[in-house]
This record gives C-alpha cells, structure tokens and sequence, in this order.
C-alpha cells in the first residue's frame, strides 16, 4: 500500500505581502504628453496619478507638502527647465525624463543619474521602454528600501569593515553576506562586487555587530536587512535561497521573526 506524505509545516515569512503601491505625477507645459503617460501607466494598477502640471515652480510648491514616488518630467518647458527642476527638488524623489529632443539633451542629462534620474527618453518610444522604465524604477526604489532597513539597523559604534580591502573602506551596510573558507572571508557587496580579505569566521564573529549580522550556516553569515523573506529551513537574500543549518534553524528563525517588526514598521 502507498502511504500518504506528511507535507511539511513550512511557513514562509515575507517582509512585503502585498503589491507596493506607487504615486505618481507628471510636468510637461504640453497636454498631449500628461494624456501619453497616464493612458499607458494606467496599465500597472498599483501606480496611482497624483496630478498634472503644467508649471514647474507650482509643481514644486506642491511636493513640499506632499510625497510621490516618481517624476515624469519634461526638459524644455517656461520659466524653469526639467533639469533646474531636479536641482530645485525638496526631496529626494526619482525622476524619468521624457524628451522631444533626445540627442540634444542625452549628454547632459547623464549628469543627473546620480541625482535619482532613473531612465531618459524619448516621447514617441515611451510606450515601447515603458516596462523597462517600470522595472528599472522599482529596483532603485527596492535598492533605497532596503539601505534604510539596514541603516536603522546599524546604528553601532562600527560602521565599517575592520580592514581594509584593496585600499578600499567597506561600510557593513554594503555587505550582504559573508561566506567562509578556512582562513578566508568573502565579501559579497550590493553592488555585486566578491572581496576576500585574510581572516577567521571566529574574528569576524568577534567584530561583527550581533543585531545585523546572523549566522545561519557553518561558513555563512548574512545581513539581517537584506533578507526580503524566510522559512523555517531557508532565507532569501540577494535572489538566492541559502538553506539554514539544522542546528541554528529555530535561533535564526526567532531572530528574523523579531527583527522583522522593528525592520519594516515604517513600511
């Protein structure tokens, strides 16, 4: 006789559970350019239009007392450019750049990918980058997330890796994980960056801040702020499933389950 198989109570803990839901608005002196962005953004549902404008400097007065997520944003318009808007804006808010004149203003606006610009292009081909715009948006936007969950994380007297890689001083907010091997360390940054610096899991264990950084394997130790979701076996962080070891399952779990409120309460 077959026996039925007992499935496994596996709980998977997800810091977002429901679709991140954006605001929006859009500033270009032209009515058909406001009429393009909303027809097609309105195809993502969980992007909301905020509102129109037509001046700049109105467009500003309200974002000092309101908050949105992106910007779409013209370059030549009266009174105030797009891109003396980015410089005048009161907060930090990502901007995409639509543009009748593309090749007259591309160089000067790779300037501002620095300052939250995150796609530049042209009116007539928004439609056919509008998903790239969308996905390039949201990883930025999922990027700054998770740098304050891990900055309100690490507020400790070591800010920084003990030593110097390469000349190069490594911010522990910057560190995904590390990943032992014998009397080697690497370093897995955000940027995707691998470093190894000569030194034991004891020293590193010794250093490292208890309320970021857990061990979950024998040669693993990750940075509790960028695990976007767990089990009672496995994390996920960086896109990769990283299984827990049998020993350390039910000490990481109660962990992450604990941090989770104080890491994502303001989300």
């Amino acid at each position: 006789m077959w026996r039925k198989r007992r499935k496994k109570n596996v709980f998977l803990h997800k810091f977002c559970n429901k679709m991140e839901k954006f605001k929006y608005i859009s500033i270009d002196d032209e009515y058909p350019s406001h009429l393009l962005i909303k027809h097609h953004v309105k195809n993502y549902t969980n992007y909301e239009y905020v509102a129109a404008f037509f001046n700049p400097e109105t467009a500003l007065l309200f974002l000092q007392e309101n908050d949105v997520d992106l910007i779409f944003l013209d370059i030549e318009m009266p009174e105030m450019n797009g891109f003396q808007l980015i410089e005048a804006l009161p907060k930090s808010i990502f901007v995409v750049i639509l543009t009748a004149y593309q090749e007259k203003y591309s160089l000067e606006a790779h300037q501002y990918y620095d300052k939250n610009l995150v796609f530049f292009s042209n009116k007539a081909q928004f439609f056919y980058y509008l998903p790239k715009i969308i996905t390039r948006f949201e990883a930025v936007y999922e990027e700054r997330k998770v740098l304050k969950r891990v900055n309100q994380l690490s507020k400790n007297e070591i800010q920084t890796f003990p030593k110097k890689i390469d000349n190069k001083t490594i911010q522990l907010t910057d560190i995904i994980y590390f990943t032992a091997f014998g009397h080697n360390i690497v370093l897995r940054l955000r940027n995707g960056e691998e470093l190894i610096c000569r030194m034991t899991l004891r020293e590193l264990l010794g250093i490292l801040p208890s309320n970021l950084f857990f061990r979950i394997r024998r040669n693993i130790v990750i940075n509790a702020g960028y695990v976007t979701s767990f089990t009672n076996t496995t994390v996920c962080i960086d896109n990769q499933h990283i299984m827990i070891s049998e020993r350390n399952r039910k000490e990481i779990g109660q962990a992450l389950q604990a941090q989770k409120s104080l890491l994502y309460k303001n989300y």
